[in-house]
Parts: C-alpha cells; structure tokens; sequence
C-alpha cells in the first residue's frame, strides 16, 4: 500500500502532458494510436513522452522508495 502512495507523489511530480499520456497508456489501456488521436501528437512524441515519464517515474521511486528498503 505504500508503494502506491508514493508512486502517485512521483506521478503528481510528472509534466503535465507526461502524466496525461503515461496515465491513458498504462492505467487504461489505450494503445498509441488511440492518445496520439485524443492528445494530438505524432507517435513520435508520444514515445518519447513515455520514456520521459518512465525515465522520471524511476528516479523519482528510487530517490524516495528504493533506497529506503
């Protein structure tokens, strides 16, 4: 449970348009085609969006979670 506590603070610390995008892909499901259409981007610019808020996702956990245990 307090994982996800502090998953949600890192994901809050996301750029906006990060979080929009990680959101749609991971927690609902939508596939690229689908948030590219809604949001208005290339498939380029989604991937890289994604990597940035994996990228910032992993830093953020193991600056504040992992290095805890």
């Amino acid at each position: 449970g307090q994982f996800w506590v502090m998953f949600e603070v890192c994901a809050n610390k996301l750029q906006a348009a990060q979080a929009r995008s990680y959101l749609m892909h991971e927690c609902i499901g939508l596939n690229s085609e689908e948030i590219c259409k809604e949001q208005a981007l290339t498939t380029t610019n989604l991937h890289v969006q994604l990597h940035r808020a994996r990228l910032s996702l992993q830093k953020c956990l193991d600056g504040n979670w992992f290095k805890e245990k």
